[in-house]
C-alpha cells in the first residue's frame, strides 16, 4: 500500500472500510479540511477546538465525515453522512461546511484567508506518513540482525523513540498521540514564529511604557509643588496607562492566534495568554521541536520509499534509519585519552548550582557528518577552536544530526536569545544538560560536544542582540563571549588533538561581573561548528519529586 499523507488517510474514526479513501478531483486535490479556533477571552474556559472534515469514496459511494470538539478530546463528536452515488451532492456538503466555518470557498484557488471569529485552516504536511501506516514487509522482518554496534543501536534506539518523544512533548502541552489534528506544516510553523514576534515586540512596548510612567513619578526636586506634580503624573501616565492596556488585549489576541495556528491541547483548562518574554521562549523552543519532529518524520517517510524500492533486500530497521541520518557514529572505547578527558570534563564542570541531578556516562560516540566537509575552508580559517557543550530535547536530537546546528530562522523573534540568533554552547556540562528537560521520569539524555571555531570572541557581562554582521563590523570579533562569574581555570584545560581546547577543571570565582553565572559562547554561522562528539548520559536525580 502506498504512504498515505495525514491529508489524504480516511480517519478510522469515520468507521469506513479500509477499501475507502479520501476523494480526489481531477487537479489531484484532497478533499480533506482540517480547521482550529482558539480564543482565549471567551467565557470561563476559552474556546479551544477544531472541525475536521472528509468527503469518501468507497467504489461508487460517497459519504461526508465529520468530527469536531475541543482539541485534544479523546471522544470527539462525530457524524457521517451517505450520499450513495452522488458525488455532486458529496460535494455541495463538504463545500458548505467549509464556507460555513473558515469564511473561504473550496477548494482555495490562493492563500487560505482568515476571518475573524472563524476557524483557521490547519496546513498538513502531504509528505509525512501517518504511523498507523501498514507496515511493509520489509519492516515486519525483525529477525534480520543489525550491522551496527550495539552502542550505536542504543542510541539510535533512544533518540527514535516516537512514545518518549511523546511524553517529552505532552510537557509542552502538545500530545503527538492524542491531538486531533495533523503534522503541520513548515509554513504554518514559520507562521507561528511570524505571531511570537509580534507577541515580542508587544511585551518590549509594555515594558517601554512601563519605564515611562515609572521615570514620571519618581520624586520631583524640592521646588516643585505637589499638585504641579500630580497633574504631569495623571497628564503622562493616564495616556500610557491606556496604551498598556491595548497591548495587553492584543496579546491575549495574538495568543489566541498563536494557539489557534499551533494547537495546544489544555483539556477543558483555559488556554493561558503569552504574556512574559520567558513565555516566548518557551514557545520558541515548542516550534524548534516541532520543526525537527518534521525533519525526523521526512527521514522516516525516506526510509519507508527506500524499503519498498529494494524489497527484495533485508535491512534492519536501525540500519535504515542510520543511513537516513548520514552521520558516521562509532564508539568511543573507554580506554582512550579522549574518553578520559570528556569523563574528566563531565566530571569537573557540574556547575555547584546545579544539584538537582548527577550525571553519568552510559557511552560516548564519535561523529562525523559529512556536509560539514562542505565548509570545511571556512571553519578552518577561523581559529582559536574550543570542545564545548550543546544541550537539546530527545525530540531536537535527530533533526540536530542530519542538518547539524542551526541558527534561529529569521522569522523568529530576536528577543528570545541573549545575545541575538545564534547557535549557543557551554563550558559547563551541566548548564547545557538543563537544556536536554529532562525529568525523574523521563530521565534520559545526551549532549553534544562540537568543536567550535570561536576567533576573536567579543565579551559582553549583558544582554545585548548581535548578529554575525554587527560584531565582525562595530566589535571586529568572531563570536560572543558572555561572561560568567564562575569558570574553570585555564591553567586547567586540556588540549586534544589538531590544537583544540579542552576547558576542564573545577570551577572558581572568574572575572565576569554581569548576569551569568557560567559562560556562555555563542556563534552566528554555521560554518564555524563542528560536532565532534554525542554523550550519551543518565541524569541520576536527588529528588524525584524535583524536575530538571
Amino acid at each position: 500500500m502506498a504512504a498515505r499523507s495525514a491529508a489524504k488517510r480516511v480517519d478510522p474514526l469515520s468507521g469506513c472500510p479500509s477499501s475507502a479513501e479520501v476523494y480526489q478531483d481531477g487537479n489531484d486535490v484532497a478533499w480533506s479540511f482540517m480547521l482550529n479556533y482558539t480564543n482565549i477571552s471567551f467565557g470561563t474556559y476559552g474556546n479551544n477546538k477544531f472541525y475536521m472534515v472528509q468527503l469518501i469514496q468507497n467504489g461508487n459511494n460517497y459519504m461526508v465525515f465529520r468530527k469536531w470538539g475541543r482539541v485534544g478530546a479523546k471522544n470527539p463528536q462525530r457524524a457521517l453522512e451517505h450520499y450513495n452515488t452522488s458525488l455532486e451532492k458529496a460535494q455541495a456538503s463538504f463545500t458548505k461546511k467549509f464556507l460555513d466555518k473558515s469564511g473561504n470557498e473550496w477548494p482555495l484557488t490562493g492563500p487560505f484567508e482568515k476571518v475573524e471569529g472563524k476557524y483557521v485552516l490547519v496546513e498538513l504536511d502531504d509528505e509525512v506518513p501517518e504511523e498507523e501506516e501498514e507496515m511493509s514487509d520489509v519492516e515486519k522482518e525483525e529477525e534480520v540482525l543489525s550491522t551496527l554496534h550495539e552502542t550505536v543501536q542504543d542510541v539510535l534506539k533512544l533518540i527514535c523513540d516516537a512514545d518518549l518523544i511523546a511524553r517529552e512533548v505532552a510537557n509542552m502541552n502538545l500530545d503527538l498521540k492524542r491531538l486531533p489534528l495533523g503534522k503541520l506544516s513548515k509554513a504554518q510553523i514559520s507562521q507561528g514564529y511570524a505571531l511570537l514576534q509580534q507577541l515580542s515586540e508587544a511585551l518590549k512596548e509594555i515594558e517601554e511604557l512601563n519605564k515611562v510612567i515609572a521615570s514620571t513619578q519618581e520624586e520631583p526636586p524640592a521646588k516643585r509643588t505637589a499638585p504641579r506634580r500630580s497633574t504631569r503624573v495623571k497628564r503622562v501616565a493616564k495616556p500610557n496607562a491606556a496604551q498598556i492596556r491595548r497591548l495587553k488585549t492584543s496579546l491575549k489576541t495574538l495568543s489566541s492566534d498563536f494557539y489557534t495556528l499551533i494547537p495546544h491541547d489544555f483539556g477543558r483548562n483555559l488556554p493561558p495568554p503569552i504574556d512574559s518574554l520567558d513565555e516566548v521562549k518557551l514557545k520558541i523552543d515548542l516550534l524548534e521541536v516541532l520543526a525537527n519532529i518534521e525533519i525526523s518524520q521526512k527521514l522516516q517517510a525516506e526510509k519507508k520509499r527506500n524499503a519498498k524500492k529494494n524489497a527484495g533486500a533485508k535491512l534492519n530497521s536501525l540500519d535504515a534509519q542510520y543511513n537516513m541520518l548520514n552521520v558516521k557514529m562509532e564508539p568511543l572505547p573507554e580506554s582512550t585519552e579522549e574518553f578520559n578527558i570528556i569523563e574528566k570534563y563531565v566530571e569537573t564542570t557540574h556547575a555547584p548550582t546545579h544539584v538537582q541531578y548527577k550525571l553519568r556516562i552510559k557511552s560516548v560516540l564519535k561523529i562525523a557528518r559529512p556536509d560539514e566537509e562542505e565548509f570545511k575552508d571556512v571553519f578552518q580559517s577561523v581559529d582559536n577552536h574550543k570542545l564545548l557543550w550543546h544541550g537539546s530535547r530527545l525530540s531536537n536530537v535527530i533533526g540536530i544530526l542530519s542538518k547539524g546546528l542551526r541558527v534561529a530562522p529569521p522569522e523568529a523573534p530576536n528577543n528570545g536569545y541573549m545575545f541575538g540568533k545564534g547557535i549557543y554552547f557551554a563550558d559547563s556540562v551541566s548548564k547545557s544538560a538543563n537544556y536536554c528537560w529532562t525529568t525523574p521520569q523521563n530521565p534520559k539524555g545526551v549532549l553534544m560536544l562540537a568543536e567550535v571555531a570561536l576567533g576573536t570572541p567579543y565579551k559582553a557581562q549583558e544582554a545585548e542582540d548581535l548578529t554575525y554582521a554587527t560584531l565582525k563590523k562595530t566589535k571586529g570579533c568572531d563570536s560572543t563571549h558572555g561572561v560568567g562569574r564562575m569558570a574553570a581555570p585555564e591553567e586547567d584545560y586540556e588540549t586534544i588533538e589538531d590544537g583544540v581546547v579542552v576547558p576542564v577543571g573545577e570551577f572558581v570565582p572568574s572575572d565576569g561581573s554581569g548576569s551569568l553565572l557560567y559562560n556562555e559562547f555563542i556563534v552566528y554561522r554555521q560554518e564555524q561548528v563542528k560536532l565532534r562528539y554525542l554523550v550519551n548520559l543518565d541524569f541520576l536525580y536527588e529528588d524525584e519529586e524535583e524536575e530538571a
